[in-house]
């Protein structure tokens, strides 16, 4: 009996130092990828969540937030006795709790990342981040990410509030959950936003309207959204299901691809000229084309009852391309052409990489090039969108859809023309200065500007400031012209015109890309390889 007893304790042993042993082991390992995750951890992350939750924002901000959060459940729920035991009252105490919720996410928290991003680029404190391992991505990243983490405290505080007011009936749980994507979707958007206005800044003067700008852009947005989510929850929600879940992830998915542009563009910013800034920016753009075509694309085939949902999305999207590649193009037909070491080591290197990528390489030819076959690819892709909705049948009229062709076409030919002049101008105006990209944009402007006005006088001072009819010599005039295209009057001539000049444009760019679209991709020296062995 004891000689059982003996191996029955020594079984016991075995087994208890097998689990700590295991025990052990897991604890180990746990401790091995948390120790992994922490080195691997955004340094600007540690120290930008370290200065906010000790900054005085931020403590005045969560102080401000619990104690409105604890005053209205009080008052409101004061306010709604008895009747609160009987009847729903969540609309209305949930309704304060968005109020108070949404101005340290909407307002504070965005205008919080970008004064911080401001201050490092003012203080010079940018320049010292430089010359560490640290990329210009990692930077942004960081600032979004201790944005991200403010918010999280945000809602975590408030959410036994919203809870409650859950428990008051009157709201059901998809749409409280609609409001909350609504609100964290748009409170990262509007950080990305603030964080993009903050490099644009210089001088005094530029960073007090710079602030102004982004104040009043928050501002706005927050009432904007604040009077979707109210409505939403007095009435509720007024699309389908399906609808309602194509409209969400389509504006998530969106936002993701346009935080990814904007925050491109912001780590651009931050570059040095010696490297590429220009490649990054294109794919973005060109993946948030792809993106916004496919959500149309989805749409027209998936609806099939009611076409005017169809044309209430194809709209917007229509003119925000536009308005994309119009300022884009703009930029893009500006860079610098100086192409240093550090970007020629960086170009492609065989004969199908570079037929294929050579207009990703940054500089004003390639630049232009892109831009034409970027506007060429939206005007193609919203004629093919046209006769789709068309065939499958809609409330326009074929009148209607002649026209909406021919403007599309119009404008896209006028564009691609007044891009061209652009690289010109700034090539003149390079010759004695370096300007920004920004100069491409004022330089559309004034071409626009001009080609518009500069016709319309001469026209109108010989009529004798009369009016008149519209005629070849207005050609120049894209505002005459595209009106008289909405009317459905334009000239015979003018559609093929617009696309003769349109292809001759295009074809003009690509022949000046010159020997760019020959350069050879450098070796990278051993030093540097050494060195990026080394980091």
């Amino acid at each position: 009996m004891s000689t059982v007893n003996a191996v029955s304790d020594s079984l016991a042993s075995n087994t208890v130092t097998n689990g700590e042993s295991r025990a052990q082991r897991w604890l180990r390992v746990i401790d091995d990828v948390a120790e992994k995750f922490g080195d691997a951890t955004n340094p600007i992350l540690v120290k930008e969540t370290r200065q906010a939750l000790k900054s005085r924002q931020f403590v005045v901000t969560f102080s401000v937030l619990l104690v409105a959060a604890f005053a209205w459940t009080v008052a409101g729920s004061l306010s709604l006795m008895p009747l609160i035991y009987t009847t729903p009252s969540a609309p209305r105490m949930l309704i304060g709790y968005y109020l108070v919720l949404a101005f340290p996410m909407l307002l504070v928290v965005p205008l919080a990342a970008y004064r911080s991003l401001e201050a490092e680029i003012d203080d010079g404190t940018l320049e010292l981040l430089s010359i560490t391992a640290l990329s210009p991505w990692q930077i942004v990243l960081g600032k979004l990410a201790s944005a991200s983490l403010q918010m999280m405290l945000y809602l975590v505080a408030l959410f036994p509030c919203v809870a409650y007011a859950y428990t008051l009936r009157g709201v059901d749980l998809p749409t409280l959950g609609l409001m909350m994507a609504v609100l964290i979707t748009a409170a990262l958007a509007l950080t990305v936003v603030a964080l993009s206005f903050a490099p644009l800044a210089r001088g005094r003067t530029g960073r007090i309207s710079t602030l102004l700008v982004v104040l009043m852009v928050l501002l706005l947005a927050e009432y904007l959204v604040g009077s979707g989510v109210v409505y939403t929850i007095l009435y509720g929600n007024p699309l389908t299901i399906g609808w309602t879940v194509f409209l969400l992830v389509t504006s998530i998915l969106l936002t993701i691809s346009v935080s990814h542009l904007l925050l491109t563009t912001t780590a651009a910013q931050l570059t040095p000229e010696s490297e590429n800034r220009s490649s990054g920016i294109r794919w973005s753009i060109l993946a948030l084309t792809i993106l916004v075509f496919a959500f149309n694309a989805f749409a027209i085939e998936w609806v099939r009852e009611d076409r005017e949902q169809v044309l209430i999305v194809f709209f917007p999207s229509m003119l925000f391309l536009a308005g994309l590649w119009t300022f884009a193009g703009a930029m893009m037909a500006a860079e610098s052409p100086a192409v240093t070491p550090r970007i020629q080591r960086e170009l492609p290197g065989n004969f199908l990489s570079r037929m294929l990528l050579v207009f990703f390489t940054p500089g004003p030819a390639t630049g232009l090039v892109f831009a034409c076959l970027g506007v060429l690819l939206v005007m193609t892709g919203l004629l093919v969108g046209v006769e789709r909705i068309q065939d499958l049948g809609s409330v326009l009229r074929p009148r209607e859809f002649t026209i909406l062709r021919n403007v599309i076409v119009t404008y896209s030919s006028y564009l691609i023309v007044f891009l061209l002049l652009v690289r010109g101008i700034v090539a003149l105006v390079r010759i004695n200065n370096h300007p920004r990209v920004e100069v491409g944009l004022a330089a559309l402007i004034a071409i626009a500007v001009l080609a518009a006005l500069i016709p319309y006088s001469i026209g109108l001072h010989y009529n004798d400031y009369r009016a008149y009819n519209y005629s070849g010599w207005q050609i120049t005039n894209w505002v005459w012209t595209l009106g008289a295209t909405l009317d459905n009057q334009p000239p015979a001539w003018i559609l093929e015109t617009a696309i003769a000049a349109m292809l001759i444009a295009t074809l003009f760019a690509i022949a000046t890309v010159g020997r760019r679209a020959l350069a050879i991709r450098t070796a990278t020296p051993e030093a540097v390889l050494a060195a990026q062995r080394k980091a």
